[in-house]
């Protein structure tokens, strides 16, 4: 296959594989973001269990004190407790869950990645099989010129 043809084939190739390259970018993109959205989550589910642990320390440091108060303030304290206590509970569900959805996340953007590698690699091979044959083409015409340029005193000597 002569040169022009093979780069009129691989113009519109390159074009694609650039286009499937920038389409990986932004999937990675989006899933690089997802992935940050879902370990935010996670970091505020973890503050969240953190500050139930505070609170339930500070009701048994009160408890253990040896409570004082009446006892319409302990049943508060200890109704309080039990909040808190399913609080964190169903916080601990939670956590798990988005802990699970992090693990996604992460292969997620793996997947993404991979993909986007191999877009990349296509890419820059098909790429490089244009600019050869682009070169071929230049390489061409400049053998062509410079037998135009060698011929051209013989042309003048026979007129």
């Amino acid at each position: 296959m002569n040169p022009r043809r093979q780069l009129d084939i691989l113009t519109p190739v390159v074009r694609l594989r650039e286009r499937r390259v920038e389409v990986a970018r932004l999937e990675a993109v989006a899933a690089r973001d997802a992935l940050a959205t879902a370990e935010a989550a996670l970091a505020v589910r973890d503050r969240a269990i953190a500050a139930h642990d505070a609170a339930l320390a500070r009701l048994d440091a009160w408890f253990a004190e040896g409570l004082s108060g009446s006892a319409a303030m302990v049943e508060t304290a200890l109704a309080r407790r039990e909040m808190v206590v399913e609080a964190r509970a169903r916080d601990l569900d939670l956590r798990e869950q988005e802990s699970v959805a992090v693990h996604k996340a992460r292969e997620d953007l793996d997947a993404a990645l991979r993909v986007l590698v191999r877009a990349q690699g296509r890419f820059e091979a098909m790429s490089g099989q244009r600019d050869r044959a682009r070169s071929a083409l230049l390489a061409r015409r400049d053998e062509r010129q410079q037998q135009e340029i060698e011929e051209l005193p013989a042309r003048r000597a026979t007129r």
